[in-house]
């Protein structure tokens, strides 16, 4: 498809890399259990220009009889043919996530892609790697707590019981203690040795930052700038810094409503109240088991699913109002957003995240969240707040595992002399603009980029990121503007008046993304029989035109498929604008203009009434079957446009 030879790559980018380099010397042939690449054929979605290969590691590298692991990697060649700059490398965020979208993405941006190299390293223990840690059942069960309104510790039985075999299964063949943040900045120096680069660029990308920041401690001579998006400090408490974080994000959506919504972290707590006092129900699919199940939020629930919702900013943009209407007592307004963030949960192994967490993160974090004990009253005891309740899964699967922690010497690094861009959004749910300032000393030729609005979509998905990050590469250390406000322009919070409440829309778009026909079923035979009437319409006009017979009555016969057609087109056109300015409308409702056109519906089916008096029987079995379709239409709009739920 189009690939080069792994051999044939790695003497270009040899060749390449001397060139760069100047006088550097290339390292030494590897030894033995040094880490090897070979070829694989390239997932036929990438461009056809790929280079795939697998990268083998040892396992553990303390072990000289430890077996060896594959970790698959992707070169995105620099568009030119002729790299003129340092490749960049990056990993997915994670753990627990797979791809190469951001590589991607890189690549295609002409400024960067153009003159480098693109390469992207798959996680050790994820899904592209020949023994992955996932744990299905493990993540099945979480996703299930979700239908239960015990505590939140009370949930995660099944959790821990899973994780617990799938860690027994794994270490009959492989050492669990090998998976950790170490060992991945490991395996991105390993990489560079085996492709033959003396000197790279890193890209750190949410999680993968930590990584990159080892390497760039670690293999400091070999690296000659650091990219660190969605920046997150070795030693960082990450359970305090998400609290922390989702404060902060409310508080700048709260800031950016012109005082719709006064204040969030309020709303999300009155909200969470109700639920813990009376929780919800609802019909769920769990994205692991594929079964659908009915949920039982409680408030912890609630504070979960609103944090995740943060993490897209079309999505967070309907944050605000989705509050407002739960805290109303509005609760079905929930829906919608669980399928969305469920759905996005699905895409990260959870099994391998805790195996990570237990290792890098969890003996580090403070406890949950609690009201002080009231002063003065004997016996009194903190009260429990709503959690997180990833992070409560995290705290008992870790319990029970028992791994060993990091060493603390490996959360801290010496002060790095690359040139360093930082990006840092105010609206992370994860990690704050103030957590990401907190880890400048250890980059101290920095420059940081403050994203608004940007959640956690990272520098390639916001236009004026993207520029800065461009500017940068092309000479590391080149000031660049420290502050970016495209997305928040661009995707504003949106306001009640801004929509028509309706919790049932959603699954039409989720239909429609899905190619999922089975739930159109209404809307598509509607449009099938106005669209087919329509052109059978006209053809009778031409044809009766041209015969100059009277066209009276064929004219007003016409009604129906016009306004058919024209009712559909105008939805159509109606909602996709909307939603190109504000992806997350179609989870608060709709346009409010979409329920006046019913009308158009209304007008078609008083139009069937000439088709009923054309007499032939051909026109009154048209006429029967589109009195069936357009009743069966215009109770589908009403219920799923029209009646606020």
């Amino acid at each position: 498809m189009g690939r080069r030879s792994i051999a044939q790559f790695v003497l270009g980018a040899t060749v390449g890399a001397v060139l760069l380099a100047g006088s550097t010397v290339l390292l030494p042939a590897p030894a033995a259990q040094a880490a090897t690449v070979a070829e694989r054929d390239c997932a036929a979605e990438l461009p056809s220009t790929a280079v795939c290969g697998l990268l083998t590691v040892p396992e553990n590298r303390a072990d000289p009889a430890s077996r060896t692991i594959d970790l698959e990697y992707t070169v995105f060649p620099a568009s030119s043919g002729t790299p003129t700059a340092a490749p960049l490398v990056t990993m997915p965020g994670g753990p627990g996530r797979t791809g190469t979208a951001v590589a991607e993405a890189l690549a295609a941006d002409e400024r960067i892609g153009a003159g480098r190299d693109i390469v992207s390293l798959a996680q050790r223990g994820g899904l592209e790697s020949s023994d992955p840690l996932d744990c299905p059942a493990a993540s099945a069960a979480y996703v299930n707590t979700f239908t239960t309104d015990d505590t939140p510790s009370g949930e995660m039985t099944e959790v821990v019981a899973a994780m617990k075999e799938c860690v027994a299964a794994f270490g009959e063949t492989g050492q669990i203690n090998s998976y950790d943040r170490v060992a991945h900045a490991n395996d991105v120096i390993d990489l560079r040795q085996a492709l033959g680069y003396t000197v790279w660029s890193l890209y750190g990308d949410a999680w993968s930052t930590k990584v990159m920041q080892l390497v760039a401690a670690r293999d400091a001579a070999a690296v000659d700038a650091v990219v660190l998006d969605g920046f997150s400090p070795l030693d960082r408490d990450l359970k305090g810094d998400a609290y922390l974080a989702l404060s902060d994000s409310l508080t700048k959506l709260s800031e950016r409503s012109d005082g719709e919504y006064p204040d969030l972290n309020a709303t999300l707590t009155e909200a969470a109240a109700l639920f813990s006092d009376d929780p919800v129900g609802g019909l769920m699919t769990n994205p692991y088991s594929g079964k659908q199940r009915y949920y039982s939020l409680t408030g912890s629930d609630v504070v979960t699913l609103v944090q995740q919702a943060l993490y897209d900013p079309g999505t967070a943009a309907a944050v605000p109002e989705l509050l407002a209407r739960l805290a109303d007592g509005e609760r079905d307004a929930i829906n919608p957003f669980v399928a969305r963030v469920l759905q996005q949960m699905g895409e990260t192994d959870l099994g391998q995240y805790w195996i990570e967490a237990c290792r890098d993160e969890q003996p580090y974090w403070s406890a949950d969240p609690v009201l002080p004990a009231e002063e003065g009253v004997e016996g009194a005891e903190p009260t429990p707040l709503p959690v997180l309740t990833y992070f409560t899964a995290t705290d008992e699967v870790c319990g029970a595992l028992g791994l060993p922690a990091t060493a603390p010497e490996d959360r801290v690094t010496g002060a790095a002399g690359q040139p360093t861009l930082i990006f840092a959004s105010d609206t992370d749910p994860l990690i704050s603009v103030g957590a990401a300032q907190s880890g400048l000393a250890a980059f101290p030729n920095n420059q940081v980029v403050t994203v608004q609005s940007g959640g956690r979509a990272g520098a390639t998905a916001d236009e004026c990121a993207l520029d800065q990050l461009a500017t940068w590469l092309a000479a590391p250390g080149t000031p660049v503007e420290t502050t970016c406000t495209t997305s928040a322009e661009a995707v504003q919070v949106i306001a009640a008046d801004d929509v028509h409440p309706t919790s049932r829309f959603d699954s039409v778009v989720r239909a429609i993304e899905d190619r999922n026909a089975f739930e159109l079923t209404v809307p598509l035979i509607f449009a099938a029989l106005s669209g087919l009437w329509l052109l059978g319409w006209l053809i009778a006009l031409l044809v009766q035109g041209l015969r100059r017979e009277p066209m009276g009555m064929l004219i007003a016969s016409g009604i129906a498929p016009v306004t058919g057609v024209a009712f559909l087109a105008a939805v159509w056109i109606t909602v996709t604008s909307a939603l190109g300015g504000q992806p997350g409308l179609a989870l608060l409702g709709v346009p409010p203009v979409t329920p006046w056109l019913g009308i158009l519906l209304g007008v078609g089916f008083f139009g069937l009434i000439p088709v009923w008096r054309l007499g032939s029987r051909a026109a009154a079995a048209l006429a029967a079957l589109a009195t069936l379709v357009w009743l069966g239409m215009i109770i589908w709009f009403v219920w799923i446009v029209v009646l606020p739920s």
